[in-house]
């Protein structure tokens, strides 16, 4: 199955933006594309992908600035281990 590709106006679309503004970024290498001629294309799916990659690593920067020193919480099990009793002592 071959990946769709789209130009400059579907990615604008895409990115909410202009057409000029995608191919500033294209040129500047901050949005995966290639040039053919004079026109740029991009496949959809390599631009979605790197979109969510960049969300997900501008939200770790927002986590980490709103507190750089709080550890990451980890997952807690669902159902913790119940304490060891004494065995009673008997004579």
């Amino acid at each position: 199955m071959a990946s769709e590709t789209i130009d400059s106006e579907e990615c604008a679309e895409i990115l909410r933006c202009t057409a000029e503004r995608v191919e500033e970024m294209a040129r500047a290498g901050d949005i995966p594309g290639l040039k053919i001629g004079r026109n740029w294309l991009f496949v959809r799916s390599d631009l979605l992908a790197y979109l969510a990659e960049k969300a997900r690593e501008e939200a770790q920067a927002r986590r980490l600035k709103r507190s750089p020193h709080a550890p990451v919480p980890l997952a807690r099990p669902r159902r913790q281990t119940p304490p060891v009793l004494p065995v009673p002592f008997q004579r």
